[in-house]
């Protein structure tokens, strides 16, 4: 009696530890694995069928239309002690005309000594058992997974409980399967309800988590559409942006020497980045359209003014000089008679019209010229182009040009005006904003001060908050290494030329000199291929 007492107490703590096992396993595959192979392990079966329950959406058509849901029943995975395991992608309506479907609507365990006796077999087998196990069904115990409130979340089918150490390799004959096959004990149904209800738990815990991580994916998915759907032309950037920042994380830990020696990020940390990345240019939806979709330095309607000035003054000056032409024609003709050449003063008067032609068109040409953003300060000369621009500018009595046009002509990189870019910065306090309004896990809680810091310099010359080497994230400092690179490097946009992956490693090189982003972390974006990465349609996704 004590013997049975302590083999009881054994299968109890043996439960029990199963459970806790089964609670901390978060991932819905390897889940289902541990779930089958438990069951075998507790009852002694040949093998098992794992259903799960879903709802569907369900639209019926009638005097209206209504949406409703219905339940199905999935045959998921399978597994054998010689077999193996199987996947499967069957679906069933949930009724009462499979042993499975019985036993989830009844909530009760349902078994069957014999399946070859049909006053004991009722409910029909569906013949997929047999093709996914290759082999007879004897005996059968379908176990509803019940959680505490209730619920059905599945169905565990157990199939012919064998003899101990009655099974090996060559695999058993129908005869000898069924002369080593024995019915399910009262033992195998109490203890498969107690790991049923377990694995229902945990198949819920599992499956919250997984529907939580999809939802929140789909969210960050929907936000980084959003951002696109402001600017097209950036359509790709954010998801190009995290590819690469995962990559050079992951590129940092093989690094064998140098500052990051040593650095590594777990598979959260890795995922937090990725979240980060995708996210850092959230904060744009607060910026204006007509700042954020600028193409060139002067808006459009500017520019338009300007070149009609240029027209309206070329009418203007030339009509002055023909009506000066006659009026000296008249007078000269009149003063001094024949010794007046007529002939001479015309062909002046071509030459000055000619003269003004071509500074009003040199003029023009230099403003269109000045009005190209730059990538870098040093693409061309803007300070001699606009001081020829001023000189011209002068000669026609200030009349083209106003003071503030000509200082949005000088601006020696980009298209923005001073007052320009502090809005188009704006955007990274915006998306700072956003964030922290998100209850991020723990796992994710530094998603929000990556994505801020992403702008900030080496130098403390960054934005917003102006902050120096010591006080950056690494994450950010990766991040800011994928965004100029894809900046730089993307297709063509209405307010800037692409440039080579060549001619933007050259741009990264020379800031990382000026110490305004990360040398060391460049290296190896480059050593590592990194920026190959920009060329790849989808992100990979990690974690």
């Amino acid at each position: 009696m004590a013997k049975v007492k302590s083999n009881a107490n054994k299968k109890l703590l043996h439960l029990i530890d199963i459970g806790l096992a089964l609670s901390s396993e978060k991932e819905l595959n390897h889940l289902f694995k541990v779930i089958l192979e438990k069951s075998i392990e507790l009852t002694g079966a040949e093998g098992v069928s794992l259903f799960l329950i879903r709802e569907q959406p369900k639209q019926v058509m009638g005097d209206m239309v209504t949406l409703q849901k219905e339940s199905k029943l999935y045959l998921i995975k399978s597994m054998n002690r010689l077999k193996g395991e199987m996947d499967h992608t069957h679906s069933f309506i949930l009724d009462e005309s499979s042993v499975a479907g019985t036993a989830a609507l009844q909530k009760k365990i349902v078994i069957i000594d014999n399946t070859q006796d049909k006053k004991q077999s009722p409910v029909q087998i569906n013949p997929l058992f047999d093709r996914a196990y290759h082999s007879s069904i004897k005996t059968l115990m379908s176990v509803p997974m019940m959680t505490s409130d209730g619920r059905v979340r599945g169905v565990l089918q157990l199939i012919n409980k064998l003899k101990p150490n009655n099974i090996s390799e060559p695999y058993p004959t129908k005869k000898q399967l069924n002369e080593m096959t024995i019915p399910f004990s009262e033992d195998d149904q109490e203890i498969i309800r107690l790991f049923s209800n377990y694995a229902a738990i945990a198949l819920e815990n599992a499956q919250l988590t997984e529907s939580i991580e999809n939802l929140f994916e789909s969210f960050v998915r929907a936000s980084v559409k959003a951002i696109e759907s402001r600017d097209p032309t950036t359509s790709g950037h954010s998801d190009r942006v995290a590819m690469m920042t995962v990559e050079l994380a992951l590129a940092t830990h093989k690094i064998q020497e140098g500052p990051y020696k040593g650095v590594s990020f777990s598979e959260e940390q890795i995922k937090e980045i990725r979240y980060a990345s995708l996210l850092h240019d959230f904060g744009k939806i607060g910026v204006t359209e007509p700042i954020l979709l600028k193409k060139k330095k002067l808006k459009d309607r500017d520019l338009e003014s300007i070149l009609l000035r240029f027209d309206s003054m070329g009418y203007s000056e030339e009509t002055l000089l023909w009506k000066n032409l006659c009026e000296r024609l008249i007078e000269e003709q009149r003063r001094l008679g024949h010794s007046f050449d007529p002939d001479l003063a015309y062909k002046n008067t071509l030459q000055q019209i000619d003269f003004l032609k071509q500074k009003i068109k040199k003029m023009r040409s230099q403003v269109i010229t000045a009005n190209e953003p730059q990538v870098m300060s040093d693409d061309f000369d803007i300070k001699d182009l606009m001081l020829q621009v001023t000189q011209d500018n002068q000669f026609f009595n200030n009349s083209v040009l106003t003071q503030e046009e000509l200082k949005t002509l000088s601006i020696p990189r980009g298209s923005l005006t001073e007052k320009e870019r502090e809005e188009i910065e704006s955007h990274v306090s915006h998306t700072y904003e956003f964030l922290k309004q998100i209850a991020w896990t723990e796992n994710l809680s530094h998603v929000t001060t990556i994505a801020h810091c992403h702008h900030e310099k080496m130098d403390g010359t960054g934005y917003p908050r102006h902050l120096r080497e010591e006080a950056i994230p690494i994450q950010s400092r990766m991040m800011t290494i994928a965004d100029i690179y894809d900046a730089l490097t993307a297709f063509d946009r209405p307010y800037k030329k692409s440039v080579t992956p060549a001619r933007a490693l050259e741009i990264l090189i020379k800031d990382a000199r000026a110490h305004k982003i990360d040398g060391h972390l460049l290296k190896i974006f480059i050593e590592a291929g990194v920026f190959h990465h920009a060329t790849l349609g989808t992100i990979k996704k990690v974690g």
